[in-house]
């Protein structure tokens, strides 16, 4: 709108031509395996291998490659060499989207089953959950959250659970109005005050309830309150070095705790067993005392993991290099049937993605390989790590499926237009030691191979890709990373008017980006046209040409994006 600064001056402010694109990264990795614990099927962001082995558990011992939870193994070796940032999927469910089981225990009371207990996400961790009942008395009170009643009970209503306690955090609320309690029982703290309008008196030892207003039939009532220990058990549940503990006056109860969203378990949900009666009865303690019953039927749902699923969730994760943790080459049409799903003008998340070899396969096998992909590098030979998992700790040698994590970590350091060409890979020991003949054999098979020299180093940085510019890695990180920049720099124009006028300011914004491309050495050169046609100024489309020429490149590549 203009602004009016003196009689017949006015300024008036284009904001495109203040429009600067945003940061762009195209080092963030996506992987997709099994693990013992954590969410199943959705992204989880990690930005450690700490953080990783928090939320999906440790690993299992390779032992001569009958290990099968390959995620975490995968992301440790992503983080050692150099990723950052980790879209990380567990896989499980099956084709139908079921999960597999949970571990569960079952707590009994009285009358028999009570509350199950179920580990909060599925897999074989839950079975190291362990679960005790002390009391009465428990170490504290209980508090009871919400209790709800209606105003048509018999007569005269009562709290479900007492001996009710004095406490600060009590409270009654009729329709929505805190009342003010006073406490009664014939206890020597009696309140001696008279009940009036606004207040409720509470018999601390039957729970009644009387009050100074006229309760209507509809009327809602919701009471939170203290119930003494000695009413009251103690529920411990323990997995590995973690504990938590509750203290509660029946089975509802400790729902209520256990459920709650800030203060609940993070180890475990509850639900009422059947019959559901017995959920309003206190857990039995456990005999003897000091025992703690195992939590049974966790299962990893390794035999159901759907990869073709895990990576339909990475779909529109900010994910630019994919691994799917374990598998060799005979899954790498699969990967590149996704990235160039993901990399469309549709999806807008241009990718590539890293497989290897299988364990022990043969120079010739891996010739014979059938990818040829400008977003797949397909890696041998495997390579050796400390598997931490055994009982010592043991060097084992893992297949190039595994090398591939650890390239994609590799890449992931480095920006796009640095070459992996030459670098050196801090492997414990290859697998195998090719030949120069070999090598060169691979190479012309399109492999990502590795060799000894000076250490382990990357003997040159390619795709699968036969006969095309996109046949080093260099080119297509460089080219995605200009498409991403594109975006980043016509985002702020959506909503904005289609014309000469702001393409220019488009075109302007574009350029600075490209121009900072060359000025890092990613392009030697460029050429760029923002245009569009009548018809296609009237459908808010936006037509731009870029002929970019990177580095390590001989060739002119055109991109050509619509904008809408």
């Amino acid at each position: 709108m203009a602004e009016i600064v003196l009689p017949g001056v006015y300024i008036d402010v284009r904001p495109e031509g203040l429009i600067s694109p945003g940061q762009v990264t195209i080092g963030n990795l996506g992987v997709i395996g099994t693990a013992s614990k954590g969410p199943l099927g959705v992204p989880v962001i990690l930005s450690s291998f700490a953080e990783a082995k928090e939320k999906f558990g440790p690993y299992d011992a390779w032992n001569k490659g009958s290990a099968q939870l390959n995620l975490v193994r995968a992301l440790e070796l992503a983080f050692s060499f150099g990723a950052t940032t980790v879209y990380a999927v567990r896989l499980g469910k099956d084709v139908a989207d079921k999960d597999p089981p949970s571990a569960s225990s079952t707590l009994n009371s009285t009358s028999g089953p009570c509350i199950i207990l179920t580990a909060i996400t599925p897999g074989t961790w839950g079975n190291d959950l362990v679960v005790n009942v002390s009391g009465p008395p428990a170490d504290d009170q209980a508090f009871i959250q919400n209790e709800a009643h209606q105003g048509n009970e018999p007569a005269p209503i009562k709290l479900k659970r007492p001996k009710v306690l004095r406490s600060a955090l009590n409270h009654i609320e009729l329709q929505g109005r805190r009342l003010i309690i006073l406490y009664g029982g014939g206890l020597p703290d009696d309140d001696t005050a008279a009940l009036g309008p606004g207040a409720v008196k509470v018999n601390r030892l039957t729970g009644d309830l009387a009050f100074g207003d006229v309760v209507g039939a509809a009327d809602k009532i919701t009471a939170s309150y203290a119930v003494d220990k000695a009413n009251a058990v103690k529920v411990t549940l323990r997995y590995l070095q973690t504990e938590e503990s509750f203290n509660v006056s029946d089975g509802d109860n400790l729902i209520d705790v256990i459920t709650d969203p800030v203060t609940g378990s993070k180890l475990v949900t509850a639900t009422p067993a059947t019959p559901a009666v017995n959920s309003k009865e206190q857990p039995a303690k456990t005999t003897p005392p000091d025992a703690f019953v195992s939590f049974k039927g966790g299962d990893n749902g390794i035999a159901t993991a759907n990869y073709p699923g895990g990576l339909n969730v990475l779909l529109n994760a900010e994910a630019h290099i994919i691994v799917a943790a374990g598998q060799d080459d005979s899954f790498g049409n699969t990967l590149h049937k996704h990235c160039q799903q993901a990399s469309t003008d549709a999806i807008k998340h241009d990718r590539i993605a890293v497989v290897g070899s299988k364990l022990a396969a043969s120079t010739d096998t891996i010739r014979g390989h059938n990818l040829d992909s400008d977003r797949v590098i397909f890696v041998a030979p495997g390579i050796q790590a400390l598997d931490s998992a055994a009982v010592p700790p043991v060097e084992v040698t893992l297949p190039g499926a595994y090398t591939a994590a650890a390239i994609a970590g590799l890449i992931a350091s480095f920006d796009p237009e640095v070459s992996l060409t030459n670098k050196s890979v801090g492997a414990d020991e290859l697998e195998k030691h090719y030949t120069p003949a070999e090598l060169a054999q691979l190479l012309q098979s399109r492999v990502l191979v590795l060799e000894k020299r000076q250490g382990f180093r990357v003997v040159r940085g390619i795709t699968t890709s036969s006969g095309s510019a996109f046949s080093q890695i260099t080119t297509r990180r460089i080219v995605d990373y200009a498409k991403f920049g594109v975006r980043s720099a016509a985002n702020p124009f959506i909503g904005l008017l289609n014309n000469e006028r702001v393409r220019a300011a488009l075109r302007s914004s574009i350029n600075a980006f490209l121009a900072e491309m060359v000025n890092d050495e990613m392009l030697v050169s460029y050429e760029l046209a923002v245009s569009a046609t009548r018809e296609e100024e009237r459908q808010g489309i936006c037509r731009v040409v870029m002929t970019l020429r990177p580095v390590f490149s001989i060739d002119f590549i055109k991109v050509t994006m619509f904008l809408e």
